[in-house]
């Protein structure tokens, strides 16, 4: 590692020099206040004429190459928002030279054009840029350069969208604040005196990575997607990247689907419900997010040899899942999209990592589509109950990432997953975890204020699409919204209080709010005052929809009508949102599994600290198939004939696979390996813990 205090102006313009931002980096993401600041940095330091500014460090790091032109490409590890940035505001400051004559500026159109701020000159190609950007930014930016060579405003950018990305609304800052100057000599001196101390990596013994985790662009933090990205492609040699990463990488920004400033937060929420899947049933904070992507990659050996690419190809087939889950979309199968959607519209976030885990399973075959349909059904119906009889939230965050755990341990096991699920969810009995049974959930349905119930729309939209099929997906969207048929302002009309009865004001307040007195409807407002028959008139000219059938048929609507159509729906509710049954003796038998699966959360090195297993212990496979030993370290590795060594049995037995050619993938090594000859699994050891 080489560090040197630079002026930034000489580093950008060093002859036969370029930087390159690498694919796996985020694209420029400075907006106003970022570009603001540096604004007024720059413009402080000019105007005090004696002073410099320290701006920070730019890491690079070469990679030995030199191109045919002569040229040496420097790979940005760090600084890339900043040197984008400046140059932004030098292709500004060349613009208003060429409107306003050269005459009294101490810079010109020329000097910035030629003087390798922006072009190495006499190169073409890819050399001819100083600075190269990555994914959607390169080519807006090289037509930015173009258009200033040419001498004109226009970036010529191919579409709208780059017309308006961030590099051409920050450029229009810059023009806009330096045509406001009366003394734009100040801005250039300002731009002589920033300084930076440069950082060179020596490729082969200084680590970008570690580099790269310990810094942060000024005013624009990290984001888990940035770290994640970087980690997986920086491990290999600068000429592979590209191709890996459109090879690997964008497809898994293509499959979560979105673009921008959103695609961090989807990634981030992405890789959270991975993590959550993968290290279930353990827990980790979401600000652990990163750290525990590592251990979780390097415990299983992934960063060893060219496995980097599989486990690339593992989060592609979990963004898959993910998508699927967020979006309630599932290529080829109409059914389980819609179940999926159906769960996405309860807005339970903690139940996508179990999504993902049944989704996985079904595409590895380890259950039915019958079944995987009937689980989705199940754990509908659990949401949705729990919502309506109000059980604590906050119990699923836990429960339900520990249910993915149970599912992927009966996986292994080659067990009944949708038996296993169901007993899971009953077994939870008087828990704050519980299914509500029938008596419960009916009870809710006939007491709660159901107005106030986020979930009424969903649940009168569901019962309208159990009796005419394909009703839901249009009640869900649109302008559809829930309304009472016995108005909020009923007790002002004279109507309404004899239809109420003897106490009018206490069976308006029992009623108002009942499952009973809520419809459907697509007009854009309630009716807060008006007489039952110009409600009827007004569902009359809207589209008639099923549930309105026990409103519209009957003459009077008091209280004992609202009661009677609470149970009807109650009624039409139990039969659309199941209790699965099973059988005591199933429940007791999982239970004790389920028991027995709590040991799944530990770890080999819970093994090696209890002293269940010992240094020089051997390990040796169980599959007749595949012979072959491992030995355990004095650290409480496992240690392959081949000297790599791991810390998840799982990740060993995989590698262990791939060195005697082996095509099987995705076995358990708890289940795979045993202490000795004919000795115990080392899932049958961890039970002991």
């Amino acid at each position: 590692m080489d560090a040197n205090s630079r002026k930034i102006m000489g580093l950008v313009s060093e002859m036969n020099m370029r930087f390159v931002v690498p694919v796996y980096q985020r694209p420029y993401s400075w907006g106003e206040t970022q570009c603001v600041q540096l604004w007024d940095d720059i413009l402080s330091t000019g105007r005090k004429r004696s002073s410099t500014h320290f701006t920070g460090s730019i890491v690079t790091i070469q990679d030995g190459s030199m191109s045919e032109q002569g040229v040496t490409p420097l790979l940005l590890i760090d600084g890339q928002q900043r040197i984008t940035t400046i140059i932004l505001l030098l292709i500004a400051l060349a613009r208003y030279a060429e409107h306003h004559g050269d005459a009294g500026l101490p810079f010109s159109r020329d000097e910035i054009v030629q003087g390798g701020y922006l072009t190495n000159r006499f190169r073409t190609g890819e050399d001819h840029y100083k600075l190269t950007l990555s994914k959607t930014d390169k080519a807006f930016y090289q037509a930015l350069v173009d258009s200033v060579e040419a001498g004109g405003n226009d970036a010529g950018a191919p579409n709208a969208a780059e017309r308006t990305s961030r590099l051409a609304r920050n450029l229009a800052l810059f023009e806009a604040r330096v045509e406001a100057l009366d003394d734009v000599a100040s801005v250039w001196a300002g731009l002589q005196r920033l300084e930076v101390v440069s950082i060179a990596l020596a490729q082969g013994s200084d680590d970008p990575q570690v580099i790269f985790e310990s810094m942060n662009s000024t005013g624009k933090d990290l984001s888990t997607a940035d770290l994640v990205r970087n980690f997986v492609l920086m491990g290999y040699p600068v000429a592979e990247q590209g191709e890996l990463y459109r090879t690997y990488w964008r497809p898994i920004e293509e499959t979560l689907g979105v673009v921008g400033s959103s695609y961090d937060d989807a990634f981030d929420d992405f890789i959270r419900c991975f993590l959550t899947v993968a290290n279930a049933p353990e827990p980790f904070t979401e600000r652990d997010a990163y750290p525990s992507f590592k251990r979780h990659v390097l415990s299983r050996g992934y960063a060893e040899g060219d496995r980097m690419k599989v486990f690339a190809l593992r989060l592609r087939r979990f963004a898959g899942y993910f998508a699927a889950a967020v979006r309630g979309e599932f290529a080829g199968d109409a059914d389980i999209a819609a179940a999926l959607r159906r769960i996405g519209w309860l807005g339970v976030a903690d139940a996508v990592p179990l999504l993902m885990e049944l989704l996985d399973g079904y595409e590895r075959k380890a259950f039915s589509r019958e079944e995987l349909l009937a689980m989705l059904r199940t754990l509908e119906s659990y949401l949705f109950r729990r919502a309506v009889c109000d059980c604590e939230g906050s119990a699923l965050a836990a429960f339900l990432p520990s249910l993915a755990a149970r599912v992927s341990a009966t996986r292994e096991e080659e067990g009944n997953v949708a038996q296993v699920l169901v007993a899971a969810l009953l077994n939870e009995e008087g828990t704050s975890r519980r299914f509500p049974g029938d008596e419960e959930f009916v009870h809710a349905l006939r007491t709660r204020d159901m107005f106030g119930f986020a979930g009424t729309h969903y649940l009168l939209a569901r019962v309208e699409d159990d009796i005419h099929a394909g009703a839901l997906e249009d009640l869900m969207a649109g302008s559809w919204g829930v309304e009472h048929v016995l108005p909020v302002g009923a007790l002002k009309l004279g109507e309404w209080r004899e239809a109420l009865g003897a106490d009018p004001e206490r069976a308006y307040e029992e009623s108002l709010g009942a499952l009973g007195n809520l419809v459907l409807t697509d007009a854009g407002f309630d009716l807060q005052e008006c007489t039952f028959d110009a409600k009827r008139g007004r569902m009359a000219a809207k589209q008639a929809l099923a549930t309105w059938d026990g409103v519209a048929g009957v003459d009077a609507w008091d209280a004992a009508a609202i009661a009677a159509r609470t149970e009807r729906l109650a009624t039409q509710a139990l039969s659309i949102w199941r209790l699965p049954q099973l059988s005591d003796e199933d429940r007791r038998a999982y239970r004790a599994m389920g028991r027995a699966a709590t040991a799944a959360g530990a770890t080999f090195a819970d093994l090696f600290a209890a002293g269940i297993v010992e240094m020089d212990d051997v390990l040796v496979s169980a599959n007749l198939m595949y012979a072959g030993r491992a030995t355990v370290t004095s650290t409480g590795k496992i240690m392959l004939a081949n000297g790599e060594m791991f810390d998840d049995p799982t990740a060993a037995y995989e590698r262990f696979l791939g060195t005697v050619g082996a095509a099987a993938g995705g076995l358990n090594g708890w289940l795979y390996w045993r202490r000795g000859e004919g000795g115990p699994t080392l899932d049958e050891l961890r039970l002991r813990l």
